[in-house]
């Protein structure tokens, strides 16, 4: 009973200092490969159920929604499509993620008037599985999909009045058991309050496809997921672990996801840190200004992103873009670059954060580093087949992912070779470090930290408010740890972390033993300043 009366209180605990500022970014994916992307998405919840809103001076606290729902199956109350129709051929996927968030403090909500003034009501019991959706694939039929919840603020003391909620699943295989990803995508039953809600509601989902392709430039790609309030306390991103490629200009892109940006109120912005000016730079487009960067719009570069449906110009709080950081001359982005901070701000209104991907340019020389391939190893055609007659190849594509399961080894035989020819056989071995190989098991992520050791940390928790991490740190004590407290100045967050060591071996064997522990089950490594 004891032990019952300790997890409970734990969980209370945790829950209060880790919810009051949703859950902080954490790198999900990280990859190095010759290919590209592909971002498309649509809003859940409209002023209409079929027809697209195109009004782009409607503000969505004035909207009453309605479930958008456009498959005319009887099965779905909600549902909306997005088609991907440029993918080439050739292309093999490394990467799909599928994202849905909405806002969802109850089934519906009204305004109502009470005494001299307005408030919103809360109406019908809300359906607390948000991570349950159905998923359609070109030429297929709906599928349950159950996803990751990332953050879930309902029944938590942070953000009461719209309860936002965001969910994830890994999708790659089945986007790789089709014979063509180009086509329409259906995502239903995302979750949302339908209504009048205080600020507005809003909802959608979005998918997010990396592709090898010979033909494209060696290129960085990571992926950061959370949920995070941006208002007028800054949000900063660092991207690292790469380097630009060594001539000509850096083309980089972002993709970001975000909810209830009011194109009404402009002071919104996204920045990116400009080295030779010490100073972040205001990034735009087109379509996006300076000051009013998340103004309710699915775009893609300076294009608004129409194939879709319903194709909304208007998507009432749901933002979806992926674009070029404009680097004329490689002001923002040479070819030395190790390092690129984003950061998001809003003056007066604020959105939630919960996607970012980051992707780059990169040499060749860093590509295979990373990957750690061995090109064209010679060996002669008698020896390679008397060799490998009795034993498996184990084989891999050249992704470091910081939450890849181990995939089984795959049996390759070479046929026998009743004559054989003096010429050579030329094969391509993959050989892991010890870092890539701990990474398929745990999350490893990479900083940089003025003033502090480099090397390896187990970090269990990471807070934007220094008393939470006071008492975090105090509840590890009493239990025998040895936590200690590091600040990342660019963001002012307190990174506990109770191991820490020059190699990585050491900080991974704590990890194994510690991450049994309930309280412990979010732990992950650390690299710093290396």
């Amino acid at each position: 009973m004891k032990n019952i009366y300790f997890l409970i209180s734990f969980f209370l605990f945790f829950q209060l200092i880790f919810s009051q500022e949703g859950v902080p970014f954490k790198e999900n994916k990280q990859l190095y490969l010759s290919g590209n992307s592909i971002l498309i998405g649509n809003n859940i919840l409209g002023d209409h159920p079929t027809e697209p809103l195109m009004d782009i001076n409607i503000p969505n606290d004035v909207v009453k929604m309605k479930y958008i729902d456009v498959d005319d199956d009887e099965a779905t109350f909600s549902s909306s499509e997005a088609t991907i129709n440029n993918a080439p051929d050739n292309s093999k996927i490394a990467h799909a993620a599928l994202y849905w968030c909405g806002l969802y403090p109850s089934e519906k909500s009204a305004l109502r008037k009470s005494g001299n003034r307005m408030i919103h009501v809360g109406r019908g019991e809300r359906d607390p599985t948000v991570n349950s959706i159905l998923f359609k694939t070109p030429n297929g039929s709906y599928e349950a999909l159950n996803g990751k919840i990332i953050f879930e603020s309902y029944n938590t003391e942070v953000f009461t009045t719209n309860s936002p909620y965001v969910c994830y699943a890994d999708v790659t295989t089945k986007l790789q058991n089709l014979t063509t990803i180009n086509g329409t995508y259906t995502i239903a039953n995302v979750k949302a309050t339908e209504g009048e809600i205080s600020g507005g509601g809003s909802a959608g989902w979005l998918l997010y496809v990396v592709y090898e392709d010979a033909s494209e430039s060696p290129k960085y790609f990571t992926t950061y997921n959370g949920l995070v309030e941006v208002s007028k306390e800054a949000v900063e991103i660092s991207f690292n672990d790469f380097k630009s490629k060594e001539e000509g200009i850096v083309t980089t892109k972002i993709a970001l996801g975000a909810m209830e940006g009011d194109r009404k109120i402009k002071t919104d912005e996204f920045s990116i840190f400009d080295k030779k000016a010490g100073d972040f730079k205001l990034l735009s487009n087109k379509l996006r200004e300076e000051k009013n960067f998340f103004n309710s719009s699915i775009t893609m570069g300076d294009t608004l992103f129409t194939d879709r449906n319903p194709n909304s110009a208007n998507t009432l709080g749901f933002d979806l873009l992926k674009m070029e950081i404009p680097n004329p001359n490689n002001e923002l982005l040479d070819n030395a670059t190790t390092q690129a901070n984003l950061k998001f701000q809003a003056r007066a209104d604020r959105f939630y954060l919960f996607f970012v991907a980051f992707e780059t340019e990169i040499n060749s020389d860093f590509l295979a580093e990373k990957t750690k391939v061995i090109q064209d190893t010679i060996i002669s055609a008698p020896s390679i087949v008397e060799a490998l007659d009795s034993i498996d190849l184990e084989t891999s594509n050249p992704i470091v992912s910081n939450e890849e399961k181990e995939t089984k080894p795959v049996q390759k035989r070479i046929p026998a070779i009743k004559k054989p020819k003096e010429n050579v056989v030329s094969k391509k071995l993959v050989v892991l470090s010890e870092e890539d190989k701990i990474k398929k098991e745990v999350r490893v992520q990479s900083m940089s930290v003025p003033g502090i050791a480099s090397g390896y940390y187990l970090v269990t928790n990471v807070f934007s408010v220094s008393d939470n991490a006071s008492k975090w740190s105090q509840f590890l004590a009493e239990r025998k740890y040895n936590p200690q407290t590091f600040i990342n100045p660019r963001n002012n967050w307190n990174y506990v972390y109770v191991a820490n060591d020059k190699a990585l071996k050491p900080v991974y064997e704590k990890w194994k033993e510690y991450k049994m522990f309930e309280y412990f089950k979010e732990i992950w490594i650390m690299k710093i300043n290396l």
